[in-house]
């Protein structure tokens, strides 16, 4: 064993420990899940970008035992063992210098994948129901808010409208699940990103940074996806065929579209407020208030720039 092999093994003890310790507190105190499920990760990237996908893989499997001596399998397998294997991918994605699309996507599908393989193999060997325990939290949820509107001081008929206008949404929300949750993996992956190039760089290990939000750029075909989407939704009931899973692969699909324009209308707004000088806390105030109030708008404004290019008309009006 040469003197490279030997160092590589002891940071990787010292990384995995750190790693089992993190995912230990993080699923054990209250509001500190991310520990587990997002700073955890970032080490075994780290691992993986400084002496390969083989010693991340092996991180991941001493932290999986630890975590599992300590807290049993379930924890383990809910924690480690889905996190891993994007982790593993996002050190490679680093190491091998992948395109900054590539980065992103590739280990959002392996996490979106691991989670669904967490729910086969929970439901199937360890008797665990998640889709039955995560219907009645949203039930539940559901439930509170309902209870909080009628408390209200509000007209009967405005009341009716809001609770009416809720149940369609978590409706909504349970059929596009699937494009909620790869989105939602794109997002935790791209802050696991961000603390990989951070720690990379204190650490002498990365010296990729990524690019700023303002400077992205989604594809014209997002706005195409999006009007897929809805020609599936609107035109089966147009020809006058009703078809549930075709109408819930064309809002997923949708959503999908959606969010890719949503995106870059957020970016593109971003890129404008900075011409203009806008500085960054009033850049986030602003955009809260655009999704808050009008989110469609945001879509609209995305798909215009993809057309358009507003960045750019912008920009000389400022110059």
């Amino acid at each position: 064993m040469n003197k490279t092999n030997t160092r590589a093994m002891v940071e990787t003890a010292f990384v995995s420990t750190i790693v089992a310790m993190l995912t230990i507190i993080g699923a054990v105190m209250p509001f500190s899940a991310f520990l587990a499920t997002m700073v955890a990760p970032a080490g075994i990237s780290i691992i993986g970008i400084r002496w390969g996908s083989r010693y991340s893989c092996t991180s991941s499997i001493v932290a999986f035992m630890l975590v599992t001596l300590f807290l049993g399998p379930l924890i383990a397998m809910s924690t480690i063992l889905v996190y891993s294997l994007p982790s593993i991918f996002l050190g490679e994605a680093f190491r091998a210098n992948w395109s900054f699309r590539k980065l992103i996507l590739v280990p959002a599908a392996v996490l979106l994948g691991m989670g669904l393989l967490q729910l086969v193999v929970a439901n199937s060997f360890a008797s665990v129901d998640f889709i039955t325990l995560g219907q009645n939290v949203n039930n539940e949820l559901k439930e509170a808010m309902i209870e909080s509107i009628r408390q209200q001081s509000a007209p009967q008929e405005q009341i009716d409208t809001m609770i009416q206008q809720l149940n369609y949404s978590f409706a909504q929300a349970e059929r596009m699940m699937l494009s909620l949750w790869f989105c939602a993996c794109s997002i935790i992956t791209y802050i696991m990103a961000k603390l990989v190039s951070y720690i990379g760089r204190r650490t002498n290990t990365v010296h990729r940074e990524l690019p700023p939000m303002a400077t992205w750029r989604m594809p014209i075909w997002g706005a195409g996806v999006l009007a897929i989407g809805i020609i599936i939704i609107y035109g089966l009931s147009y020809i006058g065929y009703d078809n549930s899973l075709l109408k819930d692969i064309g809002m997923n699909v949708a959503f999908v579209g959606a969010f890719i324009c949503l995106v870059n209308g957020i970016t593109c707004l971003m890129a404008v407020m900075k011409n203009y000088g806008v500085n960054g806390f009033f850049q986030f105030i602003i955009l809260f208030f655009l999704y808050t109030m009008s989110p469609y708008g945001l879509v609209f404004y995305g798909i215009f720039d993809m057309f358009l290019d507003m960045r750019a008309r912008f920009e000389k009006r400022s110059s």
